[in-house]
């Protein structure tokens, strides 16, 4: 990495560097560190007669910087201009969107008098009372405000996650919380009005209770089977009470398998697919709407490119961080291969049991293939190596050395920003799962929450996206959606496009670079050629009314025929009534 930071030296800061020389060759006696350590390119066999040396994956790739004289720039490290096809889905997230169903005014059937000569406030009339009316979603206020938030935003997509713990408080149909319902029901129907497509999960883990309702949590929360099916009658509900206005379901959003046992995430596997088959089942035709489920992918690059012990890290843990979960939905029904030939080697030699559940037959057909779309949360890369160097970043358990690359760019809470990161993992996404439509549901970055000018996060959105339009255009992804994290510093402090200070949403320079993009529909050049998509039809409210009431309008349409005909025949028989009697 040094030679990199001295390439950089010579061509932008114009230092005269002639030379390099690196130290040292081979492994040796390091002054008051004796042999404790090794700084050598090739590896010294100290225990043996002959002192034999191998060569390290740093000799490789030394020898490659040698013959290539440097970092000569890559075609494929160059931006790229182009844009997304027609109907791409730019999107915007908020895990929790901000809920206020404090009633309005409107609903008060009270009678007050303005005392304007003593108190100045209102009082109440005891005994005399208004007539009472519906609930409207014009009551509440606060959606109309994060709807003009996003339309300014120029999204043609929204993704939130639902509350499980506060619509069923109990787990289960005995308790229902109607107010939120009805307030997420006017969320919904106010983004399609102004054609905003809601994206929206059922479940999300938080720190506290993992959002599960209070009951389920402290009886195992998803280690517990009962869960399982708690989640599906959740799932059901929700389909049945949204799915009007909701056509984007994610099951769960981004489960952390970092945070999950191997039981819990086999619960978690059953819960989704049965959710899936739910809604393919008994509401996709009538809803037209898909659903799969969103995992967190972050890239894993190996130290040294050019060895094998490296990558074969590397590997192991994409599978143990995506395939663990990915593979029995998107792969062949079962956990990866690669886990459970690791565990049980380790648990041969170690005295923890690592016990990986087994599916059954009927459970592999189940889970296996219950996805709509490919849906991922993508933030950084981490770079790994075999070789033990740092005992505090080291993984005992999967083998692994996770190494902090200076020369790379982070974010205050030193978070690497690696562009090419995401699109390796789109290509490794298609390599393992084939042509399955991709949405890259999550990307973002904290920003140092004092600065005006989100200078870091204008450039990981710029170059996250370019990156993410090569997948597509050179490596032929079928990539249909990005996302960004996260709407504002309310709900995601440090990651918000929009600032909230002092009770005020103020836009930041990130999120009018990003609606640049959108409405340039991604980096469009001189060469570009023009995309001349359909213009799509407005959303109609009242058309929707009348779509999801057809047994109402057939009905509706029956008396008004029916009136029509009795009309008609009462008029015919007047008139020969009376030409009889002249």
């Amino acid at each position: 990495k040094f030679a990199f930071v001295l390439s950089s030296a010579i061509r932008y800061d114009g230092v005269n560097v002639f030379g390099y020389t690196v130290w040292s060759l081979l492994d040796g006696f390091e002054w008051h560190r004796g042999y404790s350590i090794r700084r050598g390119l090739f590896y010294v066999d100290f225990q043996s007669h002959d002192k034999k040396l191998m060569p390290k994956s740093s000799v490789l790739f030394y020898q490659k910087l040698i013959e290539k004289n440097g970092f000569p720039p890559l075609p494929e490290n160059q931006p790229l201009e182009g844009i997304f096809p027609c109907g791409f889905a730019w999107g915007i997230v908020d895990n929790y969107i901000q809920v206020d169903t404090t009633p309005a005014q409107f609903l008060d059937s009270n009678v007050y008098v303005w005392d304007i000569h003593q108190t100045k406030k209102l009082i109440k009339v005891d005994g005399v009372f208004t007539s009472k009316r519906k609930r409207h979603c014009v009551d509440f206020a606060v959606i109309r405000l994060q709807i003009s938030l996003l339309q300014e935003m120029h999204v043609t997509h929204f993704h939130f996650s639902l509350k499980w713990s506060l619509i069923l408080p109990l787990g289960n149909l005995s308790l229902i919380n109607h107010t939120l319902v009805h307030y997420y029901q006017c969320f919904a129907s106010e983004l399609l009005r102004v054609n905003i497509t809601p994206v929206v999960a059922l479940w999300q883990p938080m720190a506290e209770n993992q959002e599960l309702p209070v009951s389920l949590a402290k009886y195992g929360a998803w280690e517990n089977p009962e869960t399982v099916q708690a989640f599906v009658e959740y799932a059901r509900f929700c389909f049945i009470n949204l799915g009007d206005h909701i056509k984007f379901w994610i099951t769960m959003n981004e489960p952390s398998v970092k945070n999950l046992t191997y039981t819990a995430g086999h619960n978690l596997l059953k819960a989704h697919a049965k959710a899936w088959h739910l809604y393919d089942k008994e509401f996709r035709r009538s809803q037209k709407g898909k659903i799969s489920i969103a995992l967190q992918a972050d890239w894993v690059e190996p130290a040294c490119p050019f060895s094998r012990n490296d990558q074969e890290v590397a590997d192991r843990i994409l599978e143990f961080d995506i395939g663990w979960l990915a593979e029995p939905i998107f792969g062949n029904g079962d956990y990866p291969q690669v886990m459970r030939a690791w565990l049980h080697r380790r648990n041969s030699v170690d005295l923890y049991n690592f016990h990986l559940p087994y599916f059954s037959e009927d459970e592999k057909k189940l889970i296996q293939g219950s996805f709509d779309f490919f849906a991922l949360s993508h933030y950084t890369t981490t770079l790994v190596g075999w070789e033990k160097e740092d005992a505090l970043k080291y993984d005992h358990y999967l083998e692994v050395q996770m190494i902090n690359d200076i020369t790379w760019l982070h974010s205050p809470d030193r978070a690497a920003v690696v562009p090419w990161g995401l699109r390796k993992l789109l290509k490794w996404v298609k390599s393992k799962y084939g042509d399955v439509p991709i949405y890259v549901m999550a990307n973002g970055i904290d920003d140092d929450q004092n600065m005006v000018h989100d200078k870091l996060r204008v450039y990981y959105i710029q170059n996250y996206i370019n990156e993410a339009l090569k997948a597509h255009t050179l490596d032929n992804v079928n990539l249909q959606g990005y996302f960004v994290y996260s709407f504002n510093d309310k709900t995601a402090p440090k990651y918000g496009l929009y600032s909230y200070v002092a009770n005020q949403y103020e836009p930041k320079p990130s999120m009018k670079h990003y609606r640049e993009i959108i409405d340039n529909n991604g980096f469009p050049g001189p060469e570009t050629p023009e995309l001349l998509c359909p213009e799509e039809v407005a959303s109609c409210l009242e058309c929707h009314f009348f779509r999801t009431r057809k047994s109402l309008l057939a009905f509706v349409s029956f008396i008004f025929v029916a009136f029509i005909v009795t009309i008609f025949f009462i008029t015919y028989y007047s008139k020969r009534v009376k030409r009889r009697y002249r």
